[in-house]
């Protein structure tokens, strides 16, 4: 399946190349299988390659308070004078469609949403079969003779709905120590009858991280304690779904010489007392493994 990507492999990429979704790009929702509803794009400007200059001068700019904006060509692109085209005048890359800017959310994070089939004005088919390609600038690229100020270009794996995953999971799907990652909990799709029809305040987790010396590191020392550690409290978003981002190596404290190598969680009650007080599987995640 496209949408599972191993992160080194991409680094290996060499200089232009189309970076595929991982740490810098995760969506809202997560698995996004139906280009007819929102979709969310998260962008973390300061996950792209700083070693190249163009990279660099983008980042520059987002540290000065330029505000940003998406250029996409794929499923399609659109041309002047469409109101959603990339950029306009006579010298396009230089003045991006305000129409396109995209929301700060915080420090290096912006947000551009849309509906690929309505945005893109494509059917779904088309989305799936070229995916969603884009890249970041701000209003002026450079360009024309001055130095160009973007990231490289991202590409977002848009596939159909091929089989039906766990309620709860880990994303993106490969991921270093030092990737924001997200817990993901779809309540609704909860078969443990013990688990099902959770509060808002009801879903916590257990956390352990396994090191590269093989030793563990654990939040809470096991299930019974979960509750007593604020942070193992998942976020309710509604509609039976709840969320937790965290960065892995700081979330475990992870000493000085040491990473991680295996992350396990499971989703369970503040009061755990038994199998029916938490989800029927584990939720792992082998860093750096095929």
């Amino acid at each position: 399946m496209k949408r599972i990507i191993n992160n080194i492999a991409l680094l290996a990429l060499g200089l232009g190349a189309s970076i595929n979704l991982n740490a810098q790009v995760t969506t809202d929702p997560p698995e996004y299988q139906d280009p007819t509803t929102e979709l969310k794009i998260i962008v973390d400007i300061s996950k792209f390659d700083a070693s190249l200059e163009h990279v660099q001068n983008l980042q520059a700019d987002a540290a000065s308070g330029l505000d940003l904006y998406i250029w996409t060509w794929s499923p399609a692109e659109h041309q002047d004078p469409h109101p959603l085209v990339n950029g306009v005048g006579t010298a396009p890359w230089k003045e991006s469609n305000e129409a396109l800017k995209m929301t700060k959310e915080a420090e290096n994070i912006y947000t551009f949403t849309l509906t690929p089939t309505e945005f893109y004005e494509v059917d779904a088919q088309t989305v799936f079969a070229n995916d969603l390609s884009f890249l970041v600038k701000p209003k002026d690229g450079g360009g024309y003779g001055d130095p160009d100020r973007k990231s490289t270009d991202v590409t977002i794996p848009i596939d159909p709905p091929v089989t039906k995953r766990d309620p709860a999971f880990l994303f993106p799907g490969r991921f270093v120590d030092t990737d924001l990652v997200m817990l993901y909990y779809d309540n609704k799709e909860e078969s443990e009858p013990g688990m099902q029809n959770l509060a808002a305040d009801g879903a916590w987790f257990f956390a352990q991280a396994t090191l590269s010396d093989s030793t563990t590191v654990n939040i809470a020392p096991n299930a019974f304690q979960v509750g007593n550690f604020p942070q193992l409290q998942m976020d309710f978003y509604g509609d039976g779904i709840f969320k937790k981002y965290f960065v892995p190596r700081d979330f475990f404290n992870v000493p000085a010489g040491k990473s991680i190598t295996k992350v396990t969680l499971y989703i369970q009650k503040r009061i755990f007392v038994g199998g029916g007080s938490r989800i029927t599987y584990d939720v792992v995640a082998n860093l750096g493994c095929d």
